[in-house]
């Protein structure tokens, strides 16, 4: 009897060998997966029954020439349009499909349905980022995630190995996922207590968890942090380095279009996972930008057959960055700076999606802030003062914000002990709670 393919293994190899591609083999490669998701979305998915005809000529070749004529899928896109969005039937081999909710903390909350072939590409592209870090699979990882009501401390969920099946050392590795409403002290128990190596949650937790052990006293060292869910700033990293000794691993993703970018080994930027999703930066014309330049990301997932997302706007301002010296021909992403969706609203109707600079931080003197634009002018900037020693420079922050928002804004300062989580564990920097508020009678 035959055996059964091992896809996820076939993917992996595949992988270690495609980073090294040339340019123009990674092209044809893109297009003949785009080819088939194109013609998938056209035949089963009501949304793109019309939306792609741009591309598609009359013997129903594919003009990769006006591929920029197809229109962007938004955020609003998937929610009001989430029926049409499903797959009435997917590929063969592409396996059963599940749906998980966004957490909205950018924006309305959206469903977004996978299938098993997504989570199998995914584990290898991750596998392979991996790899490069030459992290040790044989070693125990604790994950802070999540909701799952068998994970809460002090038990957690042990949930095996979390490196291949196929790699000797992966078997003797552990994974535990810990709730995520498990307090710091709590998360530094736990870790102390499974040897853990690796720890993954948010970049902010990440900080406050440093800031905490380093409050108690703990030593506790760890090999790497993995961030994923935001940015990971400089001074998260300095943080991590300096109480856990550990190296950091961002990890660009989302829920709808699953890795998108791992950082390199050797060099400052993310190389994009080519072979799985389709990342452009554009203009608001939905053009290619110059090189180099910023503009919106769009991705296109080439195995998200369940809810294709054709040309997605990911929500994030990024660029270009030059060919890697690492010797991969991936391309680079030399730097994620910010949000693309609007943060904050003027009555005039302005919107801005940028981000305060870390010079105001530095003049308040705080590690953690959370900007809240809370009336149609009004905005508070809540941060929490490293230490009471040194008085905050609220004039010098003030002057940043109002070049970085507007001029006119009125801001007020208000120190505090903490930024509270989200429901889903999250620390959210910049909030609209205007926007959010239903209009009073």
């Amino acid at each position: 009897m035959a055996q059964a393919r091992d896809l996820q293994h076939e993917f992996y190899d595949m992988l270690m060998e495609s980073q090294y591609w040339l340019p123009e083999t990674m092209l044809n490669y893109q297009r003949s997966q785009l080819a088939q998701l194109l013609r998938h979305a056209r035949a089963n998915v009501p949304f793109y029954e019309k939306r792609l005809d741009p591309v598609f000529t009359a013997t129903g070749d594919i003009d990769w020439g006006r591929w920029e004529e197809i229109p962007i899928v938004t955020r609003h896109d998937m929610s009001a349009h989430r029926a049409a969005m499903l797959a009435l039937e997917v590929p063969l081999g592409h396996g059963q499909s599940s749906t998980v909710a966004s957490s909205g903390s950018t924006g309305e909350p959206v469903q977004i349905t996978s299938n098993r072939l997504t989570f199998l590409t995914s584990n290898a592209n991750r596998w392979r980022a991996q790899r490069w870090h030459d992290l040790d699979w044989s070693a125990a990882y604790t994950a802070r995630i999540g909701s799952d009501a068998r994970s809460v401390y002090p038990h957690g969920l042990t949930r095996g190995r979390w490196g291949p099946s196929w790699d000797a050392a992966a078997q003797l590795g552990q994974a535990f996922e810990l709730h995520s409403d498990a307090t710091m002290r709590e998360n530094l128990e736990f870790i102390r207590r499974t040897g853990s190596r690796y720890y993954s949650t948010g970049p902010k937790t990440l900080h406050v968890l440093a800031l905490e052990a380093e409050r108690l006293g703990l030593e506790l060292k760890l090999h790497y942090v993995l961030a994923q869910g935001g940015h990971m700033d400089d001074e998260d990293k300095a943080a991590c380095r300096r109480v856990f000794g550990a190296r950091s691993l961002e990890l660009y993703s989302s829920k709808e279009g699953g890795p998108i970018a791992y950082p390199c080994d050797h060099g400052t930027g993310m190389h994009v996972n080519s072979e799985s999703v389709l990342v452009e930066i554009v203009d608001e014309a939905g053009h290619a930008v110059a090189p180099g330049a910023s503009g919106r990301v769009i991705i296109t997932p080439f195995v998200s057959t369940a809810q294709p997302l054709i040309r997605y706007e990911q929500g994030d301002i990024a660029r270009f960055g030059p060919p890697c010296t690492c010797g991969r021909h991936l391309p680079v992403l030399a730097a994620i700076e910010g949000r693309s969706i609007a943060i904050f609203s003027h009555p005039d109707g302005r919107q801005i999606a940028t981000m305060l600079g870390s010079g105001a931080r530095t003049a308040l003197n705080c590690s953690f802030w959370q900007i809240a634009q809370v009336g149609p002018l009004q905005f508070e900037v809540r941060y929490v003062p490293r230490d009471g020693s040194v008085v905050a420079d609220e004039a010098s922050a003030r002057s940043a914000f109002h070049a970085a928002f507007f001029p006119d804004a009125e801001v007020r300062f208000v120190p505090v002990r903490e930024i509270p989580l989200t429901a889903a564990g999250k620390y959210i920097e910049y909030i609209n709670e205007w926007a959010r508020t239903p209009p009073r009678p």
